[in-house]
């Protein structure tokens, strides 16, 4: 119910435009529920079908109903504070700090970007069968049932089909080796990880495939190996800050202007962590140590040792880490029953009373960019996607401000000219246009910049050049429906009407719900004197959008060559504005 209570203002709180379309509102199989697509196909740079079965399943419920979804992720996060405090009992043998580290997970203000940011559900999904094979793997050490083996490993498969970073579990077994064992052997700590790490590297490999195809392997801040330790020595450092003193908190923390000073710090953090580790090591801190490692065993994938996305650190990466914190903080407390409660009680108030104040600027993506700008105002990527959102709502003047300041701060960021450029289409300023889609496609090879410079090519009538554009698209992703589209219309216009009909089909077999589409080929049928596919066609347009004047007055028009009767629909198309019907209506119909 306090968790409930916390986080009520995401029930009024919308989709945001990070991934939010991507992974669920714009993703037909989602829609669709379509297993095969989950377990063939990757989304957003991970391969992830359970989580997506997941989405297909708050489809169904929800459709786009924001506040479903949100619900969903609610419940999920309770649901893991619950494993929380089963598995925290189990590890600590402490009721009492088994609830203090539940409060600190359930209410800890870095936890707001997960359970907020429908995308990040996968965090939810992974985290919860990730949890529930800790518990089953902790059991078998205690009770060495072989049962309690299968059913952790069998988890965790769940668990890495929900999200890659799950292929950290095998590390995190040994851990409870080392704490809930007391005599190690060679079969326990490696004969029996076998299996969890073959799983692991695996899925680690066709991980990295994912991220590099999906563009998200960063080679911005593809730093040398040395700088790239002394980053995450640092990155830890502000994890630990943050968990301490959660204020300012951020959906962006970009890395830091002084390069020298913060590897120096990190290098520094690293030698401390190193240091302190083998001091809890001789002073047989077992709990201590294990939630520290712990801790640093589930940051060890985003800590940028292969870089990935545009920031150092992120809340939801804390998601599960947050735990091994906990952990340690709990171990040390060396406090009886009454003090207990009353520290758990008072860091649930504080901490849910900040945490209620952060979920208000996940209520739409405008909020939500504006405050990463009030802390890091330099922020490229903040500043394109408010840039972004401002186009999207047609105020051109703010969104032009914004691209341009996200260009400024970083000259090489390709999102910034492809997004500039759209707004220049749209805009009608198509040479702008043409050279910032040049910019973002010299720098990263964008896909969306070639189909958005086809378009414009296609405006400009330059169709060699759009064809050569939407063909490029379509060598790596065959069924991109905008570029599809683009050769469809481009050949249509040539009177290449065999091509345009071929490409036409694509379209409409990838996309079937876009009435439009069916427009365009029925004219086509039209041309091709093909009129019984022509007005098929145009009765799906007027099935899937009811008010489509235009569909209306070509259906008059294919009945007129059909010598059936088009009154109906000429008076319709007039009725319902489409001014190129009067003169039909009145010559055919008296």
């Amino acid at each position: 119910m306090l968790v409930v209570l916390v986080y009520v203002k995401l029930f009024s709180a919308g989709f945001i435009s990070w991934d939010d379309a991507d992974v669920l509102l714009n993703n037909k199989a989602v829609h669709q529920f379509n297993v095969k697509a989950f377990f063939t196909n990757y989304y957003v740079g991970n391969y992830a079908p359970v989580t997506m079965m997941g989405f297909g399943v708050d489809w169904l419920l929800f459709h786009g109903n924001a506040a479903g979804h949100h619900a969903v992720s609610i419940v999920f996060h309770i649901v893991n504070g619950l494993l929380v405090y089963y598995l925290s009992n189990l590890v600590l043998k402490d009721k009492l700090k088994a609830i203090l580290c539940t409060v600190i997970f359930c209410f800890h203000p870095l936890q707001v970007e997960t359970v907020a940011w429908v995308a990040a559900k996968n965090n939810l999904m992974y985290s919860r069968f990730f949890l529930v094979g800790l518990i089953f793997y902790t059991k078998y050490l205690i009770e060495d049932l072989k049962k309690y083996y299968v059913w952790a490993l069998s988890f965790f498969v769940i668990s890495v089909l929900c999200k890659p970073s799950a292929i950290c579990f095998p590390l995190c077994l040994v851990l409870l080796d080392y704490v809930v064992k007391e005599k190690l052997t060679i079969r326990l700590l490696l004969i029996n990880k076998i299996p969890f790490a073959i799983i692991s590297l695996i899925l680690g490999l066709v991980t990295i495939y994912t991220r590099t195809e999906d563009k998200f392997i960063n080679q911005n801040h593809a730093y040398a190996i040395h700088e790239r330790i002394g980053y995450a020595g640092y990155a830890v450092l502000q994890y630990f800050y943050k968990f301490f003193i959660p204020v300012n908190l951020s959906v962006i923390y970009p890395y830091p202007q002084n390069k020298t000073l913060s590897i120096s710090i990190g290098y520094a953090v690293i030698a401390v962590f190193i240091f302190a580790g083998y001091k809890l090591y001789k002073s047989k801190h077992k709990l201590v140590l294990f939630g520290l490692l712990f801790f640093i065993v589930n940051l060890l994938l985003v800590l940028q040792f292969l870089p990935f996305g545009e920031v150092l650190t992120a809340d939801r990466y804390m998601y599960l880490p947050i735990l091994g914190l906990s952990w340690a903080i709990a171990a040390l407390i060396p406090l009886k029953e009454k003090q207990l409660n009353y520290i758990s009680l008072s860091l649930l108030i504080i901490l849910s009373s900040v945490t209620f104040l952060r979920t208000s600027v996940w209520k739409n993506s405008v909020g939500l960019y504006s405050d990463i700008l009030k802390k890091y105002p330099h922020s490229f990527v903040a500043l394109n996607s408010l840039g972004a959102e401002y186009m999207l709502t047609n105020n051109y003047d703010l969104s032009l401000r914004y691209l341009n300041a996200a260009i400024n701060e970083n000259t090489h960021y390709y999102k910034g000219y492809y997004n500039r450029g759209l707004l220049y289409a749209q805009t009608n300023r198509m040479q702008d246009a043409l050279n910032d889609f040049n910019k973002a496609i010299a720098l990263k090879q964008y896909s969306k910049a070639y189909v958005a410079r086809a378009n414009v090519y296609y405006i400009l009538k330059d169709f060699p050049k759009a064809i050569s554009d939407a063909k490029i698209v379509l060598q790596k992703d065959p069924d991109n429906i905008k570029a599809n589209y683009v050769l469809a219309t481009s050949y249509d216009d040539l009177n290449e009407l065999d091509k345009a009909l071929m490409y036409y089909n694509t379209v409409i077999k990838t996309t079937d719900d876009n009435p439009g589409y069916f427009l365009r080929r029925a004219i086509l049928y039209g041309k091709k004197q093909q009129f019984n596919d022509c007005l098929n066609d145009l009765n799906i347009c007027t099935i899937l959008d009811e008010n489509f004047a235009e569909a209306y007055y070509w259906k008059g028009v294919a009945k007129v060559n059909m010598n059936q009767n088009p009154c109906n629909d000429l008076k319709k198309a007039v009725d319902l504005g489409f001014r190129s019907a009067a003169s039909s209506l009145k010559n055919y119909c008296h």
